[in-house]
């Protein structure tokens, strides 16, 4: 079920309400006064609640113009920043909106009452004409460069910028400051990623209450272009503009207070000369389900070991009695095996050997260099799975559930058809012991997960990405693969990025000549 739809689906009914409210009021020759007086209004209400609160704290406002038309430029970290800026600011401001709000219903209509614009930073000119309009008018206006919140939508965490931890910006930002000739000032919030992500607002993938955090909104001195102005300026020139601006609002921010803690430089990550893989499949599954990583990493001339664990490839009656402590064995084995010819060991686990690859992160950081998961069993998504240690001792065995979204495969595989009831429990307190040691685990870590997932619930990604402590974490989804990652419809897409994690460790044959001049 995508919560997200529901939600809009919910809203319909309030939103038509509203829209009536709003279209008599827009038409009104008094809208302007009226749109004033409601965001007022707003602003101390929230200025109220925060202030209660005790947890927002607004610095730097002496570097805002008094009058005049001024672009205010913001990190975006939470649907929260908005409100935050309107909070502190002391100027009525405007908000940049992305086009794709005009659909959202209630907030589209927040966005028409406050006089706010929609502005794609892609080069639209009709946006853009407006907002340089609403600028030489006077008027502050409020835009996020980065054009989207790192996690929402289809901007994945990992594409932040190492030198600021944001997503890189867009010169659409400079064109408009330039267009309009108003001076930027740049503002960095901390804190709003880690009370209120994307994940809770709006995708609903985290269902928990949003965290009261201290947040800071930090203004920094106005950044004027008057040298450009009347001016046809380079991409080149653009480009360099940007990515200073950038960095000074990464500047004004505290990577540490971010929903996932950042060191900002990010340092890069350590590379070795002899780097192995151990794969690892899933429960019920066969090593075909894994085995597609293999001709890429022989490719690569990196050695691997791909260990059947225990009660595994032969016949499901033979996972009777095999506990997690079984795989983990088994995996452990295998790891050390190939600890002695390689510097360090990148363990990729599907599925339950995603779990596997977790508690051998815990147990062996000195020998692992990274772990990739691909659907780690953490959270089940069939409802009866808290009743497995019950139904275990009446019923030995149960039907595997359908664990591809390609229905060809369902009749090709070679995982076994059913399951032993006794071995899935032990699998499902091992999921829960993985679940609460997770902070634990400190090596890099990349999550894969898929939206379709029919097995795992997407939940469990989040839930790993969120709780680690690795100081450098990805996660990154897939949209039509079934809980079979390693053999679905996107599993070519998913081993690229497996194996693209898996070469940012991996010392290039230029590193080694350098070392070798020295």
């Amino acid at each position: 079920m995508d919560r997200e739809k529901v939600t809009v689906a919910a809203l319909k009914p309030l939103d038509l309400v509203i829209g009536a409210g709003v279209s008599a009021a827009s038409s009104s020759t008094k809208f302007n006064v009226l749109s004033d007086k409601l965001y007022d209004g707003v602003k101390s209400l929230l200025r109220h609640m925060y202030d209660n609160n005790g947890d927002l704290t607004g610095e730097g406002l002496e570097y805002i113009p008094v009058k005049g038309g001024v672009l205010f430029v913001s990190n975006h970290q939470s649907w929260n920043d908005v409100k935050v800026i309107a909070a502190t600011c002391p100027r009525r401001l405007r908000f940049a909106a992305k086009s794709e709000y005009r659909d959202w219903p209630i907030l589209r209509h927040l966005i028409t009452v406050s006089d706010s614009t929609y502005l794609d930073l892609d080069g639209n000119s009709a946006g853009m004409n407006q907002a340089v309009e609403a600028l030489r008018a006077g008027k502050a206006l409020v835009v996020f460069p980065e054009g989207s919140i790192p996690g929402e939508a289809n901007s994945m965490r990992a594409e932040i910028e190492a030198d600021t931890g944001l997503l890189p910006g867009s010169a659409d930002v400079i064109k408009l400051a330039i267009a309009a000739q108003v001076p930027i000032v740049p503002i960095g919030i901390s804190g709003t990623g880690a009370s209120l992500p994307p994940e809770l607002v709006p995708r609903l993938e985290l269902l928990q209450w949003p965290k009261s955090v201290p947040v800071t909104v930090k203004y920094g001195k106005p950044i004027k272009f008057d040298k450009y102005h009347g001016k046809q300026s380079t991409p080149a020139t653009l480009k360099k503009l940007t990515k200073s601006l950038m960095r000074s609002i990464s500047s004004l921010v505290d990577h540490s207070r971010s929903y996932i803690p950042l060191q900002v430089p990010k340092a890069a990550l350590p590379q070795y000369e002899k780097l192995g893989v151990l794969l690892l499949h899933g429960f019920t599954s066969s090593v075909r389900t894994i085995d597609g990583m293999v001709p890429l990493l022989k490719k690569n001339k990196i050695p691997y070991r791909l260990p059947v664990l225990r009660g595994h490839g032969t016949h499901y009656r033979d996972l009777a009695g095999v506990t997690a402590d079984d795989w983990y064995q088994d995996a452990e084995a295998a790891l050390l095996d190939l600890g002695k010819e390689v510097d360090r060991v990148v363990v990729v686990g599907l599925s339950m050997g995603g779990l596997v690859a977790l508690n051998l992160g815990m147990r062996h950081a000195d020998k692992i260099a990274g772990l990739v998961t691909l659907a780690a069993a953490l959270r089940f998504k069939d409802p009866l799975t808290p009743l497995t240690p019950l139904i275990s001792s009446f019923i030995k065995s149960w039907p595997s559930p359908p664990a591809f979204n390609d229905p060809s495969l369902t009749h090709t595989c070679e995982n076994y058809p059913k399951f032993m009831t006794d071995a899935f429990s032990s699998l499902f307190d091992y999921a829960k012991q993985t679940e609460q040691n997770l902070a634990r685990v400190k090596v890099p870590l990349c999550v894969l997960h898929s939206k379709r997932d029919q097995v795992i619930a997407p939940i469990a990604a989040n839930i790993i990405y969120r709780d680690v402590s690795s100081s450098h974490r990805e996660i990154h989804w897939f949209k039509k693969t079934g809980h079979e990652m390693g053999q679905d419809l996107e599993r070519d897409a998913v081993f690229a990025q497996t194996m693209q994690f898996i070469g940012k460790f991996v010392k290039s044959k230029k590193s080694k000549k350098s070392k070798k001049k020295v």
